[in-house]
């Protein structure tokens, strides 16, 4: 925008440069489209590793804290807890849900037995209620918006065809 705001109206041609680079983006997106298409085609997920895999490594740490918030606790220190937590952890080889609450209440008093059902996966997904967010209802709400628009799509691609 800078750049196109300093021209004058003759020199418009100068702009040629810029155009190609899209171009050639463009063409290679459209020669992409058909690998990824077959690759979607041909996949195969193991959904059983992929959720042990999503219920590992931490990935409730900020769900944890919020949890923390939520019962009073100014972020900045839930951050800390947790990040204890997760330290204790990693000394005694588990996961955040694994530590019992005596552990957990040595950290803060603000754990409660409630804790464990908000460090689950579900609730973990369940916590991003934002658009473009992982809750149940922003993923439904995201598919319905991306058929709209493949159908769009579909719809000027056909009646250009």
């Amino acid at each position: 925008m800078v750049s196109i705001k300093g021209l004058p109206l003759a020199y418009n041609k100068d702009l040629q440069e810029t155009q190609e680079p899209l171009f050639d983006a463009a063409e290679t997106a459209l020669a992409l489209v058909p690998i990824a298409s077959s690759w979607m085609r041909a996949v195969e997920f193991d959904y059983g590793r992929m959720q042990s895999a999503a219920q590992s490594g931490f990935m409730n740490a900020w769900a944890a804290a919020t949890y923390l918030v939520r019962r009073g606790v100014p972020a900045r220190l839930a951050h800390e807890i947790i990040g204890k937590a997760v330290r204790r952890c990693l000394e005694k080889s588990c996961e955040l849900h694994q530590l019992d609450l005596a552990e957990l209440r040595e950290l803060s008093a603000a754990f409660g037995t409630d804790f464990y059902s908000q460090v689950t996966l579900e609730s973990v997904i369940a916590i991003h209620d934002v658009p473009g967010g992982t809750a149940p209802e922003r993923v439904k709400d995201a598919l319905a918006e991306a058929r709209q628009a493949v159908a769009a799509i579909r719809g000027v691609a056909h009646a250009h065809a």
